[in-house]
């Protein structure tokens, strides 16, 4: 069962939920854009947790600064990396030893841009925002695994995806949900599998 914790990063209080802490295998779950309304709570956040919970991963997710009961107020870019990175060495001082990210909408651009930049692996990204935020088509020697995208996502444009992909990580799985817009409202199921088979597999 998941309880509440706090961790500090760069001296802010954020808030966050932890289950099985004592696995092997951890992962820090991302979420969408604190001024667009995410949060930790979200329906396609829920899902990725619970779909790493059932694999039997210590899950953390939690609210980046400015988002929910989560201290500071949001920063952009630096202070969310920040955040993720706190997050995951929180999971270290619980005692996990392989820790990954994964993340919907904007969380997947802090896994990747914390990818890229540090020693931080990203799993999965659920439908990075490409159309609205500048993703790097770089090489990335940290993930990410698989990315998820719906064919009618106006925020994560399908072609764009689809090309950025293979740059990312040409190992990489792409698995697309046919007529699935940017939240996923009557696909969350779709998400979930594919998710599951994808763990299934590892």
């Amino acid at each position: 069962m998941e309880h509440r914790i706090t961790f500090t990063s760069e001296g802010i209080t954020l808030e966050g939920m932890l289950e099985n802490p004592g696995a092997r295998r951890g992962v820090v779950i991302t979420h969408p854009h604190p001024l667009y309304g995410g949060d930790m709570d979200n329906p396609v956040v829920l899902a990725i947790t619970e779909s790493y919970r059932k694999a039997g991963f210590a899950t953390l997710r939690f609210n980046f600064r400015g988002a929910g009961k989560s201290d500071g107020e949001f920063e952009e870019g630096a202070g969310a990396i920040a955040d993720l990175l706190a997050a995951t060495q929180h999971l270290k001082a619980e005692g996990v030893d392989e820790i990954t990210c994964s993340g919907y909408s904007f969380g997947t651009w802090i896994c990747l841009s914390a990818s890229l930049a540090h020693a931080v692996t990203t799993d999965v990204m659920v439908a990075p925002p490409v159309t609205f935020l500048d993703f790097q088509a770089a090489p990335c020697d940290r993930g990410p695994n698989l990315v998820i995208s719906g064919t009618q996502d106006s925020f994560a444009d399908f072609e764009t995806v689809k090309g950025m992909v293979p740059v990312w990580n040409p190992q990489a799985k792409l698995h697309i949900i046919e007529n699935a817009d940017h939240f996923f409202s009557i696909h969350l199921n779709e998400v979930s599998h594919a998710i599951d088979t994808y763990l299934g597999e590892e």
